[in-house]
């Protein structure tokens, strides 16, 4: 992946030179930036510089505020982390706290047999429909009306 990363920025910069090398009257020539806010008494012209200085100028300050919202974008996520972190050991605390309380439960012979009762005779039970609640009790010797 570092090969590539360094193959990608070569191409880049390989073809950014091609462009200033072709383009070099305009990136040479001198020109003078001026601000003019319709007041009267203030007027500001900067100083002639070549156009590829204005350039660099900008793509510095990209660079400059890209870089410092990377910076405040990684403290943000390393205190996010900690938090979480900190999360994660409270969690993982009440996770073996639970599971001593469960050693203790499963060794009592008392309550071992209450756990060890089958659950599926509770859940095999169909509940009573709505029909089945409103007719009368029938004799066991009978079979129930059908409706």
């Amino acid at each position: 992946m570092k090969t590539i990363k360094t193959i990608f920025v070569l191409v880049i910069l390989g073809l950014l030179s091609t462009l200033i090398y072709q383009n070099l009257d305009y990136f040479i020539t001198p020109s003078a930036l001026h601000i003019d806010l319709k007041i009267s008494t203030w007027h500001w012209t900067a100083p002639e510089l070549p156009n590829i200085t204005y350039w660099g100028i900008c793509f510095g300050l990209g660079l400059l505020l890209t870089g410092m919202k990377g910076l405040f974008t990684s403290f943000r996520l390393g205190r996010e982390i900690k938090h979480q972190d900190g999360v994660i050991g409270t969690l993982k605390q009440e996770i073996n706290d639970l599971k001593t309380r469960l050693d203790v439960f499963v060794h009592d012979p008392y309550i071992k047999i209450d756990i060890e009762k089958p659950v599926a005779e509770d859940t095999l039970e169909q509940p009573p429909s709505a029909d089945q609640k409103n007719q009368a009790p029938h004799k066991e010797d009978e079979p129930p009306k059908k409706q």
